[in-house]
């Protein structure tokens, strides 16, 4: 009796010992993708994109997954709230609900809190954002802070598709701008470039800029992005509602990438006042959709000769708040059409399908009027006489000469 008792006495001390200390949960699975913003928020929208990173991080709480979000944030020199900018910060979730070791906030959090419990990670002196040598340095600081061979980039800014300059009295300005200078923006072909000297090739960049959704966008970075996240239209000030995807930012499948562009739309549906148009892009396919273009554009020459798509085809940038946007952008598909009758090759849309994997928009809203059937997912310039500062700029982009339109006359050009 007395053996039975002293082992029952074991098991109950076995049981019960150390029943205070606390259990360290098992780690998380990293996730396979590290997601970096590049946010130029000196300019107008800068309490926007700190909106965002307030998002992005929401979005991190709740996953999962150990997993990182790098920004570099420029808000100027007098920045409010981080006096280090331009800097990388940097914030880890361990996929518990902690960020940088602490129990992330709840929704009240200020952007001063915000600012406090980042990480900087690197502090530059006072720089201009968008220059080549600047991004690129940048980019190269970045990539030596990532583990992972996976990233996505969320581009946020002022954006104007391929386009050098859109208003007389505003910064030019074709992704970003870094304070209120003219020349404080950077070409997207320039910004390919960067990146590409930065050693890096994305799973994905998510533009959060206005008029990204073009064939001439899309092609200027065909070799430094697997995909691409755009719109057509301008983005409405309040962006991509990041905290309702980041988990699938950092999984880096075209699902997932899919389940983004659906958010995104369906974020703007019941937003008052809101649009939206989006695309999924392939760019490992942009080099076919440029043959396949050419090869419409070289069989139609004659046509082509007196086209006029301002009446024909369906606009993106008609936003009466935003009038400079205004013929930048005509829907691709619809153009093909209407130089083959109404019908559009079999070829082409195989190639297009190939292209833009998903695109959806939303139809007739307050500020745009959109059918949605005439809605292929990509804008394109069409050279037109009443933009002849564009047709300059056109010609130096790799799309011109890619898709054909090195070969077309027109008859205003005479």
């Amino acid at each position: 009796m007395k053996k039975l008792f002293v082992l029952l006495s074991v098991l109950f001390l076995t049981a019960c010992g150390g029943s205070d200390d606390p259990v360290t949960p098992p780690a998380q699975p990293e996730a396979p993708v590290t997601v970096w913003a590049y946010l130029i928020a000196d300019t107008n929208i800068k309490s926007d994109l700190r909106n965002n990173i307030k998002n992005m991080y929401e979005g991190l709480s709740e996953m999962d997954k150990q997993a990182t979000l790098l920004v570099y944030w420029d808000g100027g020199s007098s920045d409010a709230y981080l006096s280090a900018s331009p800097c990388i910060l940097r914030y880890t979730t361990d996929g518990y609900g902690n960020i940088n070791g602490i129990a992330a906030r709840d929704s009240s959090y200020s952007h001063k809190q915000l600012a406090e419990q980042a990480e900087i990670v690197k502090t530059y002196s006072n720089q201009l954002s968008t220059d080549m040598s600047v991004m690129t340095t940048v980019l190269k600081d970045m990539k030596s802070l990532t583990k992972t061979s996976q990233i996505a980039l969320v581009a946020g800014s002022h954006g104007s598709a391929w386009t050098e300059s859109i208003f007389s009295s505003r910064a030019a300005r074709s992704f970003g701008q870094d304070g209120n200078g003219t020349d404080n923006t950077i070409t997207t072909w320039d910004m390919a470039d960067a990146i590409a000297d930065a050693g890096i090739k994305f799973d994905m960049v998510l533009f959060d800029a206005c008029m990204m959704g073009t064939a001439e966008v899309c092609y200027d970075f065909r070799n430094v992005a697997k995909y691409l996240i755009v719109s057509a239209l301008d983005v409405p000030a309040p962006g991509f509602p990041y905290h309702n995807f980041m988990g699938n930012l950092y999984e880096g499948t075209v699902t997932n990438y899919i389940e983004i562009c659906k958010s995104y739309v369906d974020y703007y549906r019941t937003y008052p006042g809101g649009w939206a148009s989006v695309s999924l892009v392939d760019g490992n396919q942009m080099e076919g959709l440029a043959t396949a273009v050419k090869k419409r554009l070289k069989s139609h020459k004659e046509t082509l000769y007196t086209y006029d798509p301002i009446d024909k085809l369906q606009q993106y940038g008609l936003n009466p708040y935003v009038t400079g946007f205004k013929y930048v952008s005509f829907d691709m598909k619809q153009f093909i059409a209407d130089l083959n009758d109404g019908v559009v090759p079999t070829d082409f849309q195989t190639q297009l399908d190939k292209t833009v994997l998903y695109a959806d928009c939303l139809e007739n809203t307050d500020d745009y009027t959109i059918e949605k059937s005439k809605y292929c997912g990509l804008g394109m310039y069409i050279p037109v006489s009443v933009r002849t500062e564009w047709n300059v700029t056109f010609r130096k982009t790799d799309w011109y000469k890619a898709a054909g339109w090195n070969e077309v006359t027109f008859s205003w050009e005479n």
